[in-house]
């Protein structure tokens, strides 16, 4: 059975809790707590798999309670329940917390979320990619970029478009700034998909607080991996985004859509990212043994941890809130077929586009290039697609 423990010092918010989630007796082991403190014994005796606190607490708040759960109990998902707060206490929470739900928060609301986080639990079967995944508190960013953010902040009249731009180049910036901005205490009625968007929606304050004061964008150091380039992935991802858009502007789908693709795209390997800085030896194995034997990384992945690239990052999109159709891409974009919607769609975009950007580069031809599933497309009726696809896809741009 699944266990669960509920941190508030409001005795009627925890019996409210009881209350909502009744049904659920039976599936899970559900624990109340009044105090941080409490918890931190509680845990301390048996484990828990997701901790869903209150913010404001006496004593030991929120985020002094998540921050202790990551060091001890990296492997514990980590969920925030809170009322109205003040826009830099939210802002401590960017690196401990998970997901952010906010009050009033409705039965079936809470129970998805929960849910959810156990379902994606089983994603892995891995412990040791699964505890890698669940402490990653944010994700390093190239160091060109992140030293021209920090430049364009230092100016008199920052461009904020400016600072957009350069946030949606970066894959770590990129996914923690959308965990921020669509989580629930902004309460936005639709996700944001654009990083320009959330950066407009959050405002030069709070994302300069995020890059300098909270330094929730740490910088990939180079030295500490071999076999592994971070600006090599970085333009594969962020073309890959781009031609993913493309295609969904070419297949008439609407705006909301072609942001998705570009978003799925640029973080369709962000698991490469995740297994490259928390298991940077292991990794580099990996890829040496792809390497020498002509085989696809993904393959060796599977082989070495149970689990791909692809698993990896899903997960921890999935950790993190980020909207179920950008999940699904990133899951699928080497396995097409398993997508339940049989039609065009993120999953075939960012396949189709990850395809595309490896043919036409020329800086990561010593692995296998990835396949196209012709099958798959020939049976949704878009294999004729493929060269219109190819070349709007790809316009001028070279790699």
């Amino acid at each position: 059975m699944k266990n669960l423990l509920f941190v508030d010092d409001e005795p009627r918010v925890l019996q409210g809790l009881q209350r909502q989630l009744h049904a659920m007796r039976n599936e899970w082991n559900m624990n109340f707590v009044g105090a941080g403190q409490q918890a931190l014994d509680f845990m301390a005796a048996q484990p828990v798999d997701v901790i869903v606190t209150d913010m404001t607490m006496p004593g030991m708040d929120g985020s002094q309670l998540l921050t202790e759960v990551a060091k001890r109990h990296s492997n514990t998902v980590r969920i925030v329940l809170s009322g109205h707060a003040e826009r830099e206490a939210v802002m401590r929470l960017v690196g401990p917390a998970h997901q952010y739900l906010a009050k009033p928060c409705d039965a079936e609301e809470l129970r998805n979320a929960i849910a959810r986080a156990f379902s994606l639990r089983e994603l892995l079967c891995n412990e040791q990619l699964k505890q890698l995944a669940t402490r990653v508190k944010c994700l390093p960013s190239l160091p060109a970029l992140h030293h021209q953010l920090t430049e364009e902040f230092q100016k008199n009249e920052p461009s904020m478009e400016r600072i957009g731009e350069i946030i949606s180049r970066d894959i770590g910036m990129t996914t923690k700034i959308l965990q921020l901005v669509n989580s629930a205490f902004f309460g936005l009625p639709q996700p944001i998909n654009r990083p320009a968007d959330a950066v407009m929606y959050l405002g030069l304050t709070t994302v300069r607080s995020l890059v300098l004061s909270l330094q929730v964008f740490s910088q990939f150091d180079a030295r500490l991996f071999h076999g592994f380039s971070l600006d090599v992935l970085a333009q594969h991802c962020w073309m890959t985004g781009v031609v993913a858009g493309r295609l969904a502007q070419a297949e008439r789908r609407e705006m909301k859509m072609r942001d998705q693709c570009f978003l799925a795209g640029l973080l369709h390997d962000v698991g490469q990212l995740i297994l490259a800085t928390g298991l940077p030896e292991e990794y580099a194995m990996v890829l040496q043994k792809a390497k020498e034997q002509n085989l696809p990384v993904g393959k060796v992945e599977k082989e070495h941890f149970g689990a791909t690239h692809a698993d990896v990052g899903a997960y921890l999109l999935g950790l993190w809130g980020l909207p179920n159709p950008i999940i699904e891409a990133v899951a699928l974009h080497h396995c097409p077929a398993q997508c339940v919607v049989q039609e065009f769609s993120l999953v075939i975009a960012v396949h189709v586009a990850d395809v595309f950007v490896h043919e036409q580069s020329k800086s990561n031809t010593e692995f296998p290039l990835p396949v196209m599933d012709l099958a798959l497309l020939t049976r949704l009726g878009l294999a004729d697609r493929i060269e219109t696809w190819r070349t709007v896809g790809l316009g001028e741009e070279k790699f």
